[in-house]
């Protein structure tokens, strides 16, 4: 038998952009995107210098306000679970 003749790779035309939007590619759209009103508040946050205990009385205050809420949906969650579980 004869061996086959290896067959030649066809040639791929080499790319050129022209310039034409095919995917918009905003990144608007996408996770972790900042807008520049986002970006400026951000530096103006980290233009304010805050050392670590300003930092840290600001989460504290931050989860004192709201904790109790958080504890009360919570609290209805569980009553309205126990409730179904008991009459229904």
């Amino acid at each position: 038998m004869k061996k086959k003749e290896k067959k030649e790779k066809k040639q791929k035309e080499k790319f050129v952009d022209d310039g034409r939007v095919i995917a918009s590619m905003d990144a608007e759209h996408i996770n972790g995107y900042r807008s520049a009103e986002e970006r400026k508040k951000h530096e103006e946050i980290k233009s304010l210098d805050l050392n670590k205990d300003e930092r840290k009385a600001i989460y504290k205050a931050a989860l004192r306000q709201y904790v109790p809420m958080i504890l009360c949906f919570v609290g209805m969650m569980v009553l309205l679970l126990l409730l179904f579980y008991f009459f229904v």
